[in-house]
């Protein structure tokens, strides 16, 4: 198993129209970023230990993780009760990053999903217009911070000028994501040949800055899952979850 993920629910920051937790079914949908601990704790640590996974994540289903209102207690018990040598890591739209960085610098790393640097098409992909300060917030981090940009109409056309200021604000390492199920065809890096592959997805270097163009559909990778309502899955594709599937199909 690649990751193991902790997913929480509740009101959020942002308002994305491709919100992939929006596909999931009510019931798990709970808000648990008042709830200490999380439903099902023990247990997803004693899977992430069993199977030796060495990346756990702090995600969301339909809100950011960073709203979690106990991130510092429960990475303590983590790293307490994990035996693996797991790395933690805050994947994150970055919103509140630069006002609560004590917290954002206790992971080791952080992914935040970042669409654009314009705040009228930040504002059709995010749901607002206030674009966060990117440049702050990695001023104040003492982590890595890994960029997350998801690809659609409205920001394709910037993408090579997105890369260029992205590499020029020192980012090391960046990711383009497709939207699950997109049928279009987007040209990344036309110009450039692949120098890896990770997990069916290729990498590129863009002038020392690690630029991967990731599939959802065909991707690799495995993961386990703790949803908010204490639902531990093992699919990597949230909405392909076993027991969501047999909910369905009732």
């Amino acid at each position: 198993m690649d990751f193991a993920n902790i997913l929480f629910g509740g009101p959020c920051n942002r308002f994305c129209p491709f919100c992939i937790g929006k596909q999931l079914p009510g019931s798990v949908q709970v808000n648990n970023l008042d709830l200490y601990p999380l439903r099902n704790q023990e247990r997803f640590a004693d899977e992430v230990n069993r199977l030796g996974i060495r990346q756990v994540v702090f995600t969301g289903t339909v809100t950011d993780p960073s709203l979690y209102r106990h991130q510092a207690r429960l990475l303590d018990w983590l790293r307490s009760n994990i035996h693996t040598g797991a790395s933690y890591s805050l994947h994150s739209n970055g919103v509140v990053a630069e006002q609560r960085m004590h917290e954002f610098n206790l992971y080791d790393k952080a992914c935040l999903s970042f669409p654009s640097f314009n705040s009228q098409t930040y504002q059709r992909m995010m749901g607002s217009p206030k674009v966060p300060d990117l440049e702050a917030i990695l001023r104040g981090a003492t982590i890595p911070v890994k960029i997350s940009c998801l690809i659609t109409p409205d920001n394709y056309p910037e993408i090579d000028d997105f890369l260029k200021r992205c590499q020029q604000l020192g980012i090391r390492r960046l990711v383009l994501r497709r939207l699950f199920g997109e049928e279009r065809h987007w040209e990344i890096l036309p110009q450039r040949t692949p120098v890896s592959h990770y997990r069916g997805n290729p990498v590129y270097d863009y002038d020392g800055m690690e630029v991967t163009y990731w599939n959802f559909d065909t991707s690799q990778s495995t993961s386990i899952n703790l949803f908010p309502n204490g639902t531990l899955g093992g699919s990597y594709l949230l909405t392909e979850t076993a027991q969501f599937q047999e909910m369905a199909g009732r």
